[in-house]
């Protein structure tokens, strides 16, 4: 048996070698975003691994796509392509921050009408523009 130690929160999980690490902290409760189901394929399961690089299995050429060579340097992993092999320490810190919605304020018929009247009384004091009068030259071949 070999533990995940989950920041922030720092909760252990106790799971069996070579087990997916998406899949893992999913069961355990813990939200990770993907859109893909796992699939290597947009990239957003991404864990930042602390403590226990070794312990993981090898970059796959999948995730060597989506994150490049960074990942010597920053040591995130995609969860869905990482398997879990030892003891590690992983931040899923980036999935736990609340999103919130754009929020669309729709207008009434009175404040759309409103503009429209606003734009048309914009448009007296200019001038119509016009194309530019020009007929486009007929095509000619030389023999």
């Amino acid at each position: 048996m070999t533990t995940i130690t989950v920041l922030p929160g720092n909760t252990s999980i106790k799971v069996d070698s070579e087990a997916n690490l998406r899949d893992v902290l999913i069961k355990a409760g813990h939200p990770i975003k993907s859109t893909c189901g796992g699939c290597a394929s947009c990239g957003t399961c991404v864990v930042v691994v602390l403590e226990g690089g070794d312990n993981l299995s090898e970059v796959s050429f999948e995730e060597k796509q989506l994150l490049g060579n960074v990942f010597h340097i920053t040591s995130e992993r995609l969860s869905c392509q990482t398997k879990v092999l030892g003891d590690i320490t992983v931040d899923i810190g980036i999935h736990k921050a609340e999103e919130k919605p754009a929020v669309t304020k729709r207008r009434t018929k009175e404040e759309k009408h409103q503009i429209l009247s606003d734009r048309k009384e914009n448009m007296k004091d200019k001038p119509i523009k016009q194309g530019g009068k020009k007929r486009p030259k007929a095509f000619t071949t030389k023999e």
